[in-house]
């Protein structure tokens, strides 16, 4: 028996079926509250007003989701957007850039610092430590979406995504069927992916004509799986070759399996989320431990230096977000990176902690 190192991941992303909450708003939201309350924390073991947190983090929200959605719609499909400017106000449909975000925080923490009066990089070595926190929720929320996939495996590890499957399965079943699962199955692990069995529970006590659905399965069925971009992402299914599966009946339930071969994915959402939070982690403790003695702009540097360096490599291992991407050497993510990378190394030189 061959011990397989992946799992299957269909979670659905509503936090209740059918119900507009879903756990990525939540987690976006809970990075900007926890973050609030560590920045309450960090202001009261300076001596600082506590409460200016609260004006603090409508600035930093402001920032971020305006940041974010401005920058998916300039960096990614400028053309589009700028033909249809009203889409831009159209989040719910998805695309923020975390780019985006980041060069906004930057210009909204330079509009608050210069309203309080307070030092800008005295702010930022603080502001970064939160964000790292944020960046690991709201990638986490990624991961629930089961969007920003990573690349392919090539092997048994990873994670292979199986909502879009879900999904357009059941959307093509008609209201027949009451559940799909994805199961793990023992089998021979290819180049082209993993044993898996697809089990689809109909209805109870629906009553099906068993010589069409053997049609159905055979012809209609095998096209999606072959024919839709949502599902061979993630299944591969052999052009020309019959779909092997069966139809059984049990307590006057019918049920179908499909066997097949998933692809399992790199979890690219889950290697920033970590890096995010053990840089925040870091960073933390270099405040916690140095602040004393560490020039203003220090922490803001190693940030800029860390994160987007980490940045670059992980982006390696993930599929680019548009199409025009495949056609250079590094994609978007990986350019506007450099910038980051080359600001935050000006910074470390001119703040670093001179030897006493």
């Amino acid at each position: 028996m061959i011990e397989l190192l992946y799992f299957i991941w269909n979670a659905n992303p509503e936090i209740i079926s059918g119900f507009p909450p879903r756990w990525y708003g939540l987690l976006f939201a809970s990075g900007f509250i926890v973050g609030s309350y560590i920045m309450r924390w960090m202001y009261k073991l300076e001596s600082r007003d506590p409460e200016e947190v609260e004006r603090l983090t409508m600035y930093m929200v402001v920032s971020t989701i305006i940041g974010a959605r401005v920058g998916h719609c300039l960096f990614y499909d400028p053309v589009y957007y700028l033909s249809n400017p009203i889409k831009i106000l159209y989040i719910w449909e998805g695309g923020l850039a975390s780019h985006g975000a980041a060069i906004s925080i930057i210009l909204g923490m330079l509009i608050y610092s210069r309203k309080v009066g307070e030092n800008f990089f005295w702010v930022m070595d603080r502001i970064v430590i939160v964000v790292c926190l944020a960046g690991a929720f709201i990638r986490t929320g990624n991961f629930m979406n089961s969007e920003i996939l990573g690349l392919p495996t090539e092997s048994e590890n990873g994670v292979v995504f199986a909502k879009s499957v879900n999904d357009i399965l059941s959307f093509r079943f008609d209201g027949r069927v009451e559940n799909i699962s994805f199961l793990s199955r023992d089998g021979e692990v290819t180049d082209k992916g993993v044993p898996i069995t697809i089990r689809i529970k109909y209805q109870d006590d629906l009553v099906i004509d068993e010589e069409y659905e053997n049609n159905f399965y055979s012809s209609s069925v095998k096209s999606f799986m072959t024919g839709y971009e949502g599902i061979r992402k993630h299944i591969y299914e052999e052009q020309g070759t019959d779909l092997s599966y069966k139809i059984f009946k049990n307590r006057n339930v019918y049920y179908a399996e499909i066997y097949t071969i998933a692809i399992p994915r790199h979890p690219a959402q889950l290697y920033e989320a970590f890096y995010c939070l053990v840089l925040f982690v870091s960073l933390l403790s270099l405040w916690y431990f140095k602040r004393q003695s560490l020039n203003d702009g220090f922490i803001f540097s190693i940030f800029m230096i860390a994160l987007w360096t980490l940045r670059i490599l992980d982006e390696f291992l993930k599929e680019n977000q548009v199409a025009w991407e495949d056609d250079i050497p590094f994609n978007m993510g990986q350019w506007l990176s450099v910038p980051m990378i080359l600001l935050g190394i000006y910074i470390f030189i001119k703040t670093f902690p001179n030897k006493k």
